[in-house]
C-alpha cells in the first residue's frame, strides 16, 4: 500500500457508528480499496457498485460470505462441526448462489412474493402498525426500536413462516444471533455461541417443516417447503430451508426493515423541517421520504462478491479469486450520482433510484413488502403524532458493531399525540 493510500478501517467500531466520512474518503481517493486487515477490495462509487452487481460474468456469489476472508479454516471447521453434531449445516442461501441455481431457487421466492400476495398482506400490515403505536401513544414516550421497529416486520414475516406470535422475542433472540454471526465482528467463542442459538431455532422450525409437508397451506413457508424446483427435480432440503429461514426470510425480511424504521424516525426528529413537510402533505411526501431513508441510511450497508477473473475498477486491478465488498451505503451517497447526497430532499428526481435493495439479478425480492411496511409505519406516525423529540438523557445513538448491516440499538423518544 502506497503512502498516498487512505487509511480507512471499516472494521473499527467507532467508524461504524458513522461511516459516511470514511465512505467519501474512499470514493474520492480509493474507489477500489484493498482493506489491509482482510485483503478484500471495498467498492464505493455508485456506478462501480452497480457494475459489480450486474456483471455476473466477472463477479460471482460463490463465496463463503458469512465469514471473514482471513478467518482460519480451523475456526470454520468448528462452526460446521457444531451444526453437524447438534443441528443442520446451513446450505448456500439464495444470495450466495449464481445461475442456474440462483434462477431456479429464486423462482420459488418470486412466486411466494408475487404482487397479489403482497397486496393481500396490506391490511394486516396497516392494522398492525396502528395497533402497535396505539399501545403506547397515550404514554407520551417509548423505545421506538423495541416497541415498534422490531415487532412490526418480525410479526408479519413470522406469521408467514408459521411461527407463534407469542414467540416473537424468542425468535428475535435467534435472529439476533445470526445477525451478529454475519457481522464479521465476533470472536470464535462468540460465534459458536451464536451458532448454538441458530441451532435452537432450527429445532423450533423443523417440526413446522414436517407438519407442512403433511398438511400444506397457503403460507410463504408452505410454498418454500413443498414447491418442487423444476431444475432440481425436488423441493428444498432441510439444510436449505434452515439456511433460508435465517438469512433470506427472518433477517432479510425483518431485521433490515427494523433498521429502516428506526432510522426514519431518528431522521425526522433530526430534521424538523422534513417532519413539517411530511405532516403538511403526506400524500405527496410519504413515499419520497421512505426512499430517502433507504438511500441515506441503507439498512444493508454492504454485501460480498468475488472476482471470477482479473478485473479493473477505478484504476485498480483486482485479481481473480479476490473477495469484493460492495458498499451500498457509500454508493447511495455518491456525489457523482446524487445532487446534495447527504441531505433529505423530498422533491428529489427519481427518489427510488438508489441501491438500498441491491441491483441486478439479486435485487432484494422482499423490497415490495418492506416498502409497504415502511409506508404504514410512517403513515401511522404522521396520523398519531403531532410532535416528537429525543428523550433527554436516555439515548447514546449507538449502533450494533457490524461490517455488513446498520442497526440502531435503541431509540428513546417522547411525543405529543395528535388529537383524535
Amino acid at each position: 500500500m502506497s503512502d498516498r493510500t487512505p487509511q480507512v478501517n471499516l472494521f473499527d467500531i467507532g467508524t461504524q457508528q458513522c461511516p459516511y466520512d470514511a465512505y467519501k474518503t474512499l470514493r474520492d481517493e480509493a474507489p477500489a480499496y484493498q482493506c489491509p486487515f482482510s485483503g478484500m477490495y471495498v467498492i464505493t462509487r455508485f456506478e462501480d457498485v452497480r457494475r459489480v452487481l450486474t456483471d455476473t460474468e466477472n463477479f460471482t456469489n460463490e463465496i463463503t460470505y458469512l465469514t471473514d476472508a482471513t478467518e482460519p479454516s480451523e475456526r470454520a471447521k468448528r462452526v460446521t462441526e457444531t451444526f453437524q453434531n447438534e443441528g443442520w449445516v446451513p446450505a448456500k442461501t439464495l444470495a450466495g448462489r449464481d445461475d442456474p441455481d440462483h434462477k431456479a431457487l429464486r423462482a420459488v421466492f418470486n412466486d411466494a412474493f408475487r404482487p397479489k400476495k403482497i397486496e393481500a398482506l396490506d391490511d394486516e400490515v396497516r392494522d398492525l402498525a396502528y395497533r402497535l403505536i396505539d399501545d403506547f401513544i397515550a404514554d407520551g414516550h417509548c423505545d421506538w426500536v423495541r416497541q415498534f421497529a422490531i415487532p412490526l416486520p418480525l410479526l408479519i414475516i413470522g406469521r408467514q413462516m408459521g411461527a407463534n406470535p407469542d414467540d416473537i422475542w424468542q425468535i428475535k433472540e435467534w435472529t439476533e444471533a445470526f445477525f451478529h454471526r454475519i457481522s464479521l465482528m465476533q470472536s470464535e467463542d462468540e460465534e459458536l455461541a451464536s451458532v448454538r442459538k441458530e441451532i435452537e431455532a432450527q429445532h423450533y422450525f423443523q417440526p413446522i417443516f414436517e407438519h407442512l409437508r403433511e398438511h400444506p397451506d397457503d403460507s410463504l413457508l408452505s410454498s418454500l417447503v413443498n414447491t418442487v424446483i423444476e431444475e432440481w427435480g425436488r423441493p428444498m432440503t432441510d439444510n436449505e430451508l434452515h439456511a433460508e429461514m435465517m438469512a433470506d426470510t427472518f433477517v432479510g425480511g425483518s431485521e433490515t426493515t427494523t433498521n429502516a424504521i428506526s432510522s426514519g424516525v431518528k431522521l425526522l426528529i433530526e430534521h424538523p423541517e422534513v417532519w413539517q413537510q411530511l405532516k403538511g402533505d403526506p400524500d405527496r411526501y410519504l413515499k419520497p421520504f421512505i426512499e430517502e431513508v433507504l438511500r441515506l441510511e441503507s439498512p444493508v450497508q454492504s454485501l460480498m462478491r468475488a472476482t471470477a477473473k482479473d478485473v479493473e475498477i477505478g484504476g485498480t486491478t483486482i485479481p481473480a479469486g479476490s473477495l469484493v465488498n460492495v458498499r451500498y451505503a457509500a454508493a447511495n451517497r455518491d456525489e457523482r450520482r446524487f445532487e446534495l447526497p447527504d441531505e433529505i430532499d423530498l422533491d428529489r428526481d427519481k427518489p427510488g433510484a438508489h441501491m438500498a435493495f441491491g441491483s441486478g439479478k439479486h435485487h432484494c425480492l422482499g423490497a415490495p413488502l418492506a416498502r409497504r411496511e415502511l409506508y404504514w409505519t410512517f403513515k401511522a406516525v404522521v396520523d398519531r403524532i403531532d410532535e416528537m423529540w429525543f428523550a433527554e438523557g436516555k439515548n447514546d445513538f449507538s449502533y450494533h458493531p457490524h461490517y455488513l448491516l446498520r442497526s440502531l440499538k435503541a431509540l428513546h423518544i417522547e411525543f405529543r399525540p395528535a388529537a383524535r
